[in-house]
């Protein structure tokens, strides 16, 4: 297979750049990452693809604090 194959999904595909020209939107902390330490140093990003923006925790949460999405 070659690289320009549409069938190859380079790797790795969770580190590329959301499309379009918008940049993505800052969802925050979740509430339970923001009782403990609010300012969010060394959480961790989570991809919301119906707010299409990036929300974060310091814990192994998998809710979108905006929407309640649990899918990605």
């Amino acid at each position: 297979m070659s690289e320009d194959d549409p069938r190859v999904v380079r790797f790795p595909f969770s580190r590329l750049r959301p499309g379009g020209s918008e940049p993505a939107r800052d969802l925050g902390l979740t509430p339970l990452s923001r009782q403990i330490d609010g300012s969010g140093r060394s959480a961790k990003g989570h991809w919301c693809s119906r707010c299409k923006g990036i929300w974060w925790s310091y814990f192994l949460e998998s809710e979108c604090p905006v929407c309640g999405n649990r899918h990605g």
